[in-house]
């Protein structure tokens, strides 16, 4: 809990794995979210999660529900999932395939 408040100050290092995809995969506390990064990625929460939910609000999120399935292409560290879930209000099926088995 004490890293979480320290990260809206500075982003706090929690977790460092090698992936043979994705080289370096760090988590991180950074604005008291746990978020995803490669060197030159950020695949969950972040800036991709605003971009995500700008997205999605432009889509609809109406339109959105009344969707069967959602295909999520690159899963990661699972913000598209849970923005589905918790703010869009998605009850439908979600089918998430992800490349780098590092990440799962």
């Amino acid at each position: 809990m004490i890293r979480r408040f320290f990260s809206y100050f500075i982003p706090i290092n929690i977790y460092k794995k090698n992936s043979s995809v994705s080289k370096t995969l760090e988590v991180t506390w950074n604005n008291g979210e746990l978020v995803l990064d490669s060197k030159n990625t950020n695949y969950s929460y972040g800036s991709l999660q605003r971009i995500l939910r700008k997205g999605l609000k432009y889509i609809g999120f109406e339109r959105i529900r009344n969707f069967e399935t959602v295909l999520v292409l690159g899963v990661a560290g699972g913000s598209v999932i849970k923005t589905l879930a918790d703010e869009v209000k998605f009850k439908g099926k979600i089918i998430g395939v992800e490349i780098d088995e590092n990440i799962v």
